[in-house]
């Protein structure tokens, strides 16, 4: 009885209530982005082609944990795929394009919507009821949250595990039972199978047994069976959400390590740390300046009334937040190459801290309102706004362009970050892909070698992922002349690399030649679609979304 009047009571609250109506609506607007496939290169979900022998073999590389692909896979292609069986549809009808598409973000949604929960459930046992409300009101209309809910990406997955795991941490010290010692332990490795940089949040299991004590006991809290057995069930929880780390585990080791190495100089920055931008930028790009300022003036002020309290409840409960806080932003903000997408994971721990700030002014409600609506309000345009970038995307025009004024069976070639044109109901043309040179090949060799020795393990791992430089003559007129494709599709998520990044001008002249020429129409090829994405306005948040402002360009054989 219990746990269903918990559930009644949960139900009850209008604000949680409004919080996970308001998610969802964000997360459905855009939703069909890129119509029948998904276009973020970062994905997690259509990896390779979908069946038990491919999904549940070992994968060819670890630098992404594969738990996510398998998640989705069992909630999305096997009910649909039983569906399909059902009712005796076409093969592969749901099984992909749109529908399969959808449903799976249909499923990254709810993740999110169940990180709300959550996020409410661990705000109202620390800091009660009131900032509970107020601060997953800010969370579930965030825009920077809405973004990652259209990708089917990681990162909304790792969030809502990592959520998931710290409401067991937060029990560990409130409670300190053996079940959740355990369960804190095994989602701390199903987010670390989810997403590496999942396994930080394991430092809250630590420091959760430790101020569980009233007194320090030192060899009471060192060799506790309790902690012992959650960390053993985070091993047991990564091994389970990545299987084949511990099948093929030479394979895991070495691409774990190289990407431990590589992430932080990914794009070729060795040096600078980002220690102010991981507010001033990156915050800010998921929450909005007005809560950036609000929230970072909130959280001073929860800390001074924390520390200058004689709560010990409250101060160990803020201590348990701080820790997890400063040890991922240490982290993270120490890398030369920093993304939005790294900070997403703290910035729910991040708000929690102004808990304290909310209760001390709730009996303020003027004040309270004005927070509140300027806050709330802005972050609603801007949610709203994110959808609407998204189904402005040039691509989503170039689909239905291709579609009507292509002639069936045609020879297109295709540069990275363009649609798969065969994918499209009532659309087959002869599609050929141009190499993808990533332009790090050169440029991040320079950097490794300034670092290790030649001839290191990491420089001879490197030169192996970049066999695709060998394919650089096909970016000439010769090459072309040869070809002779008949439409030639280009994006600026590929091509301006070689234009904007004056090293990979130097490196890459004879692909920053290549397109220069091809755009200002010195091949025998002119241009037929030309759409670019609108600049956001500067007032909306974020500014850059990730592989979404783009120019999408197609040009026809001028004797075609």
């Amino acid at each position: 009885m219990g746990i269903l009047n918990r559930v009644k009571i949960i139900k009850l609250d209008s604000y949680l209530i409004i919080a996970l109506i308001s998610g969802f609506i964000f997360c459905l607007y855009g939703i069909h982005w890129g119509r029948v496939e998904e276009w973020n290169p970062d994905q997690m979900v259509f990896k390779g082609n979908l069946s038990w022998g491919e999904i549940f073999s070992s994968p060819s590389d670890f630098l992404k944990p594969p738990f996510h692909t398998y998640f989705n896979f069992i909630l999305s292609y096997i009910p649909l795929k039983f569906i399909e069986k059902i009712f005796r549809l076409s093969q592969n009808s749901l099984t992909s394009g749109s529908v399969m598409l959808i449903w799976s973000r249909i499923i990254s949604a709810s993740l999110f919507l169940g990180t709300i929960f959550l996020n409410f459930q661990i705000n109202k046992r620390f800091f009660g009821l009131f900032s509970a409300r107020i601060i997953t009101l800010i969370f579930a209309t965030s825009s920077g949250f809405i973004v990652y809910s259209h990708f089917l990406t990681a990162d909304i997955p790792l969030i809502f595990w990592m959520i998931l795991s710290f409401y067991f941490i937060q029990s560990i010290y409130l409670q300190g039972k053996i079940s959740n010692y355990l369960l804190a332990g095994f989602f701390t490795g199903i987010a670390t199978a989810t997403k590496y940089n999942g396994l930080s949040i394991g430092i809250g299991i630590v420091l959760a047994h430790i101020l569980s004590f009233n007194e320090l006991a030192w060899k009471k809290i060192i060799f506790s069976k309790k902690l012992i057995l959650s960390l053993l069930t985070v091993v047991i929880g990564f091994l389970i959400g990545n299987p084949f780390a511990l099948i093929n585990y030479r394979q895991f080791v070495s691409d774990f390590l190289y990407n431990y190495i590589t992430t932080p100089i990914y794009n070729g920055e060795i040096t600078g740390t980002n220690y102010l931008t991981f507010f001033s930028i990156y915050i800010r790009e998921i929450v909005g300046l007005p809560s950036l300022i609000i929230i970072s003036l909130a959280i001073l002020y929860s800390l001074y009334l924390t520390f200058t309290s004689k709560d010990n409840k409250r101060i160990k409960s803020v201590l348990l937040i701080l820790t997890v806080f400063i040890i991922y932003y240490y982290k993270f903000a120490d890398f030369p190459r920093l993304e939005t997408r790294f900070v997403l994971p703290i910035v729910p721990f991040w708000l929690m801290l102004s808990g304290p700030f909310w209760n001390q002014i709730k009996s303020n409600k003027a004040a309270i309102s004005v927070i509140l609506v300027i806050i709330i309000s802005y972050n609603t345009v801007c949610s709203l706004y994110v959808g609407k970038r998204f189904l402005d995307d040039p691509r989503m025009v170039a689909q239905e362009w291709v579609k009507a004024n292509i002639p069936q069976l045609s020879l297109i070639e295709n540069t990275a970050y363009i649609p798969t044109w065969n994918r499209l109901s009532g659309v087959k043309l002869k599609s050929r892909n141009m190499p993808f040179i990533s332009g790090r090949g050169k440029l991040f060799e320079q950097n490794l070698t300034n670092r290790f020795k030649k001839d290191s393990w990491i420089i001879k791992r490197w030169r192996e992922s970049q066999k695709s430089d060998q394919n650089i003559n096909f970016y000439s007129q010769e090459e072309l002349a040869n070809r002779k494709p008949e439409y030639i599709a280009i994006n600026s998520l590929y091509y301006e690399r070689f234009f904007k990044n004056d090293n990979l001008k130097i490196l890459y002249p004879e692909i920053n030649q290549f397109f220069t020429k091809l755009i200002s129409e010195k091949y025998p090829y002119k241009r037929i679609f030309d759409q670019e994405s609108k600049t956001p306005p500067i007032w909306a948040y974020p500014q850059n979304i990730d592989f979404l402002h783009n120019r999408t360009i197609i040009f026809k054989g001028k004797d075609s």
